[in-house]
Formats: structure tokens, sequence, C-alpha cells
């Protein structure tokens, strides 16, 4: 069996790892943090557990298909729980609304706010649901290199409706269902955390709705990083070995054979396969000389990076009895803050949010008496913003919200703060133009159009992670491990 070497230990190269030494394979995670997970961590603080990064539990049959490979049920393994209500949105200028991911009853919900957008709603999401199935069964867990199996009659017929859905932003579609521009809003979020603008998406990315509406909101008992803490017990069962606080600085290579990794302290490690769960960009740039680079400096130009934010993760004293688990809040003019962000590449001065409040659903996470707070506000990817600049306009967006959710003492009640900018995602992650998510989900970087999980000139060197195929959250990367162990296997029966 081959030794195997993953640089980066978030969900991807975590995943990939176990999937590799079930098969016999000698793995080898290398983290340059002290510790895993990557973007998914986790935060200790003045007696306050936050989840770092990902905070959405969603497509549970992602989680389940993975771990059932290791006879694992993780519904049961992480408590899996439906999250009732789903999440709460609060207005500019309206009413806050409660979706509550159940289909019959946010129809309900949307029928008051509109005539007719009830029934609207119900065809939108099951659109997007037939558009969700089509994709898990045909197009997310593959890497576009084998194209007969894409033109097979059935997923050629299933797949025609497809086509004007690349053509047609995401707004575009939205509008044809709905005119109300509040929920015309609560259809389009989603995109924030595709990394791109609902002016932008291809309304391919409708199918994001069927999650919310039909599929369901969920989240472990014990937060979001319980999935790292299970990933790493399945390595820890088939034998992989984890390497923290050492830095791969250089990817070591013979002609077409990437053969080893340059590590912080000097030394170098051969290798048979090497697999980077590192920022693409970085990996591509930094740690490959130029002669086989995939994606030279100057193929950047024509890419974009997703958002970067302002995450706070902020200890509250006193109970916020009118928040949910998860909070969205919409500023009135919506297309200027996305233009903000993606075109004009400027701070917005008013911006929509996210707070997750954990305590709704899991209380051990902040002391008795107060709650866990997590907010994220998006910002344009290249900003930057030092220690001090930071703190000024996380004050600046803690008022916005204050007045928005209806705290007007929040300032006052937060006894822990933490904060994390650009800067950052720049200088922990290595995350190119300081994004929080990685390549955005325009359609020239979705699917066919998306970096492939294999470099073309090291033939021994793949990416898994975010910013390849098939994109980006947790459930994308799990399908990115499959899809690169897969290919690790095809190769090695052609040797």
């Amino acid at each position: 069996m081959s030794r195997i070497a993953i640089i980066g230990a978030g969900v991807g190269g975590l995943a990939t790892a176990n999937l590799l030494a079930q098969k016999g394979h000698d793995v080898t995670i290398y983290e340059k943090a002290d510790q895993i997970g990557g973007r998914a961590g986790l935060l200790q603080k003045d007696g306050f557990t936050f989840d770092t990064g990902p905070s959405w539990y969603l497509m549970p049959k992602v989680f389940e298909q993975y771990f059932a490979q290791f006879d694992i049920d993780v519904n049961q393994a992480l408590h899996i729980q439906r999250l009732s209500p789903a999440y709460k949105v609060f207005f500019e200028k309206h009413d806050p609304v409660t979706i509550r991911g159940a289909l019959d009853i946010d129809a309900r919900t949307f029928e008051s706010i509109e005539k007719g957008a009830g029934d609207q709603l119900r065809r939108y999401v099951d659109a997007g649901d037939k558009i969700y199935r089509l994709a898990l069964d045909h197009f997310l867990y593959t890497d576009f290199t084998a194209p007969h199996k894409l033109l097979r009659r059935q997923v050629l017929r299933e797949s025609l409706g497809l086509i004007p859905l690349l053509r047609t932003p995401l707004h575009q579609h939205v509008s044809r269902y709905i005119s109300n521009q509040s929920l015309q809003q609560i259809l389009e979020y989603p995109m924030v955390f595709l990394g791109t603008s609902p002016f932008k998406a291809p309304a391919l990315y409708s199918l994001m709705s069927a999650l919310d509406f039909k599929e369901g909101v969920f989240y472990p008992k014990q937060g979001m990083y319980s999935i790292i803490t299970l990933l790493k017990k399945v390595g820890d069962q088939y034998g992989v070995t984890y390497r923290p606080s050492t830095e791969v600085i250089r990817v070591i290579h013979r002609r077409n054979r990437a053969t080893g990794v340059l590590l912080d302290d000097g030394s170098t490690e051969q290798y048979d396969v090497i697999i980077s769960n590192a920022d693409l960009h970085f990996t591509e740039t930094q740690l490959l000389a130029p002669e086989v680079q995939t994606h030279p400096e100057h193929s950047w130009q024509r890419r974009e990076p997703g958002i970067s934010a302002i995450l706070m993760y902020l200890g509250v004293k006193g109970s916020l009895p009118h928040l949910e688990h998860h909070n969205l809040y919409f500023v009135e003019d919506w297309k200027k803050n996305f233009e903000d962000i993606y075109e004009r590449r400027a701070l917005p001065r008013t911006a929509s949010l996210y707070v997750s409040k954990t305590t709704a659903t899991d209380p051990s996470t902040a002391p008795k008496g107060h709650e866990n707070i997590f907010v994220l506000v998006p910002l344009p990817a290249g900003v930057e913003l030092d220690e001090r600049a930071l703190q000024a306009e996380a004050d600046h967006y803690l008022t916005k919200l204050a007045t928005a959710m209806n705290i007007p003492d929040l300032k006052d009640r937060i006894v822990s703060q933490t904060l994390f900018g650009p800067n950052e995602f720049r200088d922990r992650f290595y995350s190119w133009e300081g994004s929080a998510l990685g390549l955005s989900h325009i359609l020239r970087q979705s699917a066919f159009w998306r970096p492939k999980p294999r470099s073309a000139k090291l033939k021994n060197l793949y990416y898994v992670g975010a910013s390849t195929l098939p994109g980006v959250g947790v459930p994308m990367c799990l399908i990115s491990a499959e899809i690169v162990a897969r290919k690790i296997k095809k190769a090695r029966r052609k040797r």
C-alpha cells in the first residue's frame, strides 16, 4: 500500500485520510495549527464554547453516506436534531418572519405576506428539490472527467431542464415566482454562504431552498466541532497519523511526480501520493515550483474569491429570548449590499448579517444566565483590517445589529468578545484574498468549470476541499474527499 501525505486537517483532509486509511494506506496529516478542523474549529473562552466556522448542518444524506462507510450511524453518533424553527429573519423595515422548515407551515406564512405566494413557494421548492435530487444522483459525486456517464439517455433527459437555469441569475428566477422583496430575500440568502450574489449566481442554486423548506435544518447536539471529533475518532481507529503544529512549506517533485514534502523544521519526508487540503491558490503558488503549477498566479486574475467576513464570538449576559438558534438580518437595499461586496469591493455601511445563538439548542455552550452569540458580517474579499480597524468595524456592525434585533443594551451586556477578520483568514488559513469560504460559486467556477481535484502537472498530487469540486461547505468537503479517494484507487489500478 502507499504512503500518503495530506496537507491540512480541515474537513476535506480528515475525511480523505479516513477513506484511504481504511483501505490500508499509511496516511499522515500535517497541520500547521495546533488544533485540527481548519475553519471548522473550536474556541473555548471565559466559560463559553464557540464553533469558529460552519454553523449550519444541511444535506444530512451526505453525512449519512460518508459515515456509513465506517458502519457509523451519524445521526445517533452526533445526536442530530432537526431545528424548529429552522431560522428567524429580521428586516430593516418590516416585521420578522419565522421559518419553520416545514413546507406547509411556511407556505401559509408566505401566503400571509403576499397573496398566491404560498402555492408559488411550493412550486419553487418542488422544482428546487428535483434539481437537488438530480445533482445528488448524477453531478455532485463526479469530477466531470468521464463525460460518457453524463451522456446516458436518462441523465440527459432529466438534465435538459437545467440549461435555462445555468443562463438565468437566481434573483431573476426567484422573481418569476415571488414579488415581495422580503420573501425573495428568504429564497436568495443561501448565496451568501456559497460566496456569491443572487444577482450573479445561476438559478441552478435554487436547489438550496429545498434544503431549508423540505429536507430541513439540523444541528449536532454537541455542536459542529463534534463532526471533527468524530472524523478524528475514525482516523484513530484506522491508524491515521496526525502531526499538528507542523507546516509543509514545499511539495518536492521529480519530473511529473510529487515525491515528498519539506517541513518547516527543514526536514523532508518521502511519499507516494500527496493530497493538499490547503487553500488551492496557496498550494499552487507557494508550495509548488512554477514549472509544475496547474493554476499559476496569472490564472487567478480570471477567478473570483468568495466573501470575506468579520466573525464575532460574543458571550452575552442575560437572555435573548426573541432570537432563535439561526437568525438572519436583511437590509432594505439588498442589491446595493451585494454590489458593495462583489463589485465595488467596499465595506458596506449597512450590511445584512447572520447571528447564531447556540444556547437556544445547547445551553452548555455558555455559563448559566448567559447566551452564546456568533455573528457573521459578509465583507468583500481582499479587504485589509488591522486589529484597530477590525474592532472599529465590529463596533459599527454591533450597533446596527442591536437596533435591527431590538437589543438596545447589547454592547453593555457583552462579557466576552473575540474577533476574526479578513487578515486572520489570510494569515491563519493562507486563504486567497482573505476569503472566508474559497472560490465563489459563480457559473464559471461551478460544476464542469470548477478546479479539478487532480494536478495536471504532477500525476500523484490531488486537491481536496472547498476550492475544488464540488464546492463550499462541510457536506461538499465530504463529497470532495470521496471523489479524491476514488481517483486514487482508480490510479492505483492503472499502475
